[in-house]
Order: structure tokens, then C-alpha cells, then sequence
């Protein structure tokens, strides 16, 4: 994979950790326009944890002799 795509990857991973944690604390408030899209993107980040963990799955096999 090109380093391009790793980083727009990781950057994608932090925004949704933000909005995670942001949604317990409310540290950030975010415009009217998210707010809607609210089950969406708690669906997309469902998802990308899953991916994660299958990920590092994945990967702890590799390194396991």
C-alpha cells in the first residue's frame, strides 16, 4: 500500500475516535448538518473498529511462531 492511502487511512480512524469520544463528553460541538447523520456515522464507525479488529487478528498471527 502507498503511503498515501495509509494516512488518509489513519486520518479516517481519528476522525471517528474523535467523534466517538466527543459523543460521550461533548467536548466539541459539531454542526446541525452531522448531528443528522448521527446514526450513520456511528454505523461507519462500528465498522471500522470491527475491520480493526479483524485487522490486528490478522496481523498477531503473522507474528506468532
Amino acid at each position: 500500500m502507498s503511503k498515501k492511502v495509509k494516512i488518509i487511512g489513519v486520518v479516517v480512524y481519528f476522525i471517528f475516535g474523535l467523534y466517538f469520544i466527543n459523543y460521550a463528553f461533548n467536548f466539541v460541538v459539531f454542526p446541525e448538518f452531522i448531528a443528522n447523520l448521527d446514526k450513520w456515522i456511528i454505523l461507519v464507525g462500528g465498522v471500522l473498529i470491527f475491520l480493526g479488529g479483524v485487522n490486528y487478528l490478522r496481523v498477531g498471527k503473522k507474528l506468532v511462531y
